[in-house]
């Protein structure tokens, strides 16, 4: 009968001491899974990657042999080696793990042969690294055999304020040195950046210099900062750490600011960045010097979003995209379906967003102001400008819709917002009435008719001064036979000021006094 050999290697941190062997023997039809517990201490990020990881001492190997079925379970030694039983001593410390299965099959066929070899990794070793500089507690730290730098600088207490964190250095007991960019890890997800630790590192942080070696980037990036310089940093680097360009970077126009050998004064260099980013290609990815500045423009007016907000009685209200300057009014009706029956062309506004927001200082410093202490000029501008409506365009829906007065066919502009607003059938009748309020609009009144409809004059009423305000604008005009009352309208009777008679007789009579005395007076010294 044919026999299988099946060994299992497994990568094991193991704090507790362990016999270098042991022996199970396990039914054959046990199921794979039991053969491999997984400790409760370590956590993968990933599948552990054959031709990365690294063997070491404390790593724990199983091998298991079928027919009859035995199982080796056997750690590192300190000195790097695996004893396999019946086989010896084989060497395997700083192979990686598919290295050290080719030659565990090669050892072991040495000593069996016609059988059939497998190799799995099972559990990880614990080693212990050093951890100097700028951290906020340096010392010696047990971790697992898949730690990356940036959890044990973390298991450190982290970085110091001033602590770089672009140039750490890796010292390996083998006397060579390995840079560490755990900014460009964390920015980007580069793990070349951020490597796994061996036995024995020491990881030293050094201090930042923040007045110089930096390199900065500005523009159309998503994140424009500073960043510390690292030798080697290139303009695609740079663009990486800022995560990349906004869509409406102008590839054709970048520029380079640079400091002169003499460190004082500066030069500038335009690049192209179509190549680099759309192509591939590397001809413009320029070596970065200490101190850079990097500034990328956005193209003018990208994708500018103009729209306009209609609402009211149309058939489909809402936002529309427009092409400023180029859209009517009348368009604008078309793409919204026209009217309803119920639209008040009458009562139909246009406001213009970018003018509404402007703020009129002189009309906001005479709102603090009492009426007293303004000027008759300052009094006029003011009610002027209270009547007012911000931002309403003079567009006469009623010339332009039932007239066809191309005139009043508005350019619409970006932030425009259109109201048609149902007709309100009503004029209001307010003041000095016997009974004020809300009167049905009839299309041919003046405004006497709505006062005789409001019950006539009350006995206070001040008839000269009946003014009309326009629903529309605000507008307060005389009335007259040639004045159109349009829905919406208020009709406005104000009061007859009260007069006290008994004091004007008093001044009256006062006034005639004095000027008695002084009739009496000049008689006097002229006769």
């Amino acid at each position: 009968m044919k026999k299988v050999f099946f060994v299992s290697i497994v990568v094991l941190l193991v704090s507790s001491t362990q016999a270098q062997v042991q022996q199970f023997d396990v039914p054959t039809e046990t199921k794979v899974a039991s053969l491999y517990p997984v400790s409760e201490k370590q956590t993968l990020e990933k599948t552990i990657d054959p031709n990365e990881y690294i063997l070491g001492p404390g790593d724990h190997i199983s091998i298991d042999i079928w027919e009859p079925y035995t199982s080796y379970r056997i750690r590192v030694s300190p000195e790097g080696n695996l004893l396999i039983p019946q086989v010896g001593s084989v060497f395997v410390s700083g192979l990686t793990l598919n290295q050290a299965k080719k030659v565990i099959r090669d050892e072991i066929l040495k000593k069996y042969k016609d059988i059939d070899l497998m190799v799995t990794l099972v559990d990880l070793r614990r080693f212990k690294v050093s951890v100097t500089g700028a951290v906020k507690q340096p010392g010696v730290y047990s971790v697992f055999a898949n730690a990356r730098i940036s959890e044990i600088v973390e298991k450190a207490g982290g970085f110091t304020e001033n602590a770089s964190r672009r140039n750490i250095v890796i010292k390996r007991t083998d006397g060579s040195e390995i840079k560490v960019d755990i900014l460009k890890f964390l920015l980007t997800g580069d793990r070349s950046r951020n490597p796994y630790a061996l036995d024995g590192d020491v990881i030293y942080l050094p201090v930042q210099d923040e007045r110089i070696s930096t390199c900065a980037i500005f523009g159309a990036v998503r994140a424009p900062e500073e960043f510390e310089y690292v030798e080697g940093d290139s303009l695609l680097d740079l663009i990486g750490l800022a995560h990349g360009l906004t869509m409406d970077a102008n590839l054709a126009q970048a520029e380079i600011v640079r400091f002169e050998p003499d460190d004082k004064t500066i030069k500038t260099l335009s690049v192209s960045l179509k190549g680099l980013i759309l192509d591939g290609k590397r001809e413009g990815n320029l070596k970065l010097l200490p101190d850079d500045r990097v500034f990328i423009r956005s193209i003018p007016e990208f994708h500018q979003k103009r729209e306009v907000l209609i609402s009211g009685e149309v058939l489909y209200p809402g936002i529309y995209a427009i092409e400023e300057d180029q859209t009517r009014l009348t368009d604008l009706i078309r793409m919204a379906g026209g009217f309803t029956q119920r639209a008040s062309l009458a009562e139909a506004e246009m406001i213009r967003g970018e003018v509404a927001d402007l703020i009129d200082l002189e009309f906001e410093r005479l709102k603090k102001m009492d009426v007293s202490d303004m000027t008759k000029t300052e009094y006029e501008y003011f009610k002027t400008k209270a009547r007012e409506k911000p931002g309403r365009i003079a567009c006469n829906f009623e010339k332009l819709f039932s007239q066809n007065d191309s005139n009043q066919d508005v350019l619409l502009k970006d932030g425009d917002i259109i109201n048609l607003p149902p007709i309100s059938l009503v004029v209001k009748v307010s003041g000095n009435v016997v009974n004020p309020g809300l009167i049905e609009y009839k299309p041919d009144e003046d405004y006497r008719y709505y006062i005789r409809k409001a019950g006539g004059f009350s006995w206070r009423a001040r008839k000269g001064k009946v003014r009309i305000i326009k629903g529309l604008t605000g507008e307060w005009i005389k009335p007259g036979r040639s004045v159109k009352i349009d829905p919406g309208d208020v009709i406005w009777i104000p009061e007859k000021p009260e007069r006290d008679y008994w004091g004007f007789f008093k001044d009256a009579m006062m006034v005639m006094g004095n000027l008695a005395t002084v009739y009496l007076v000049v008689k006097t010294a002229t006769d």
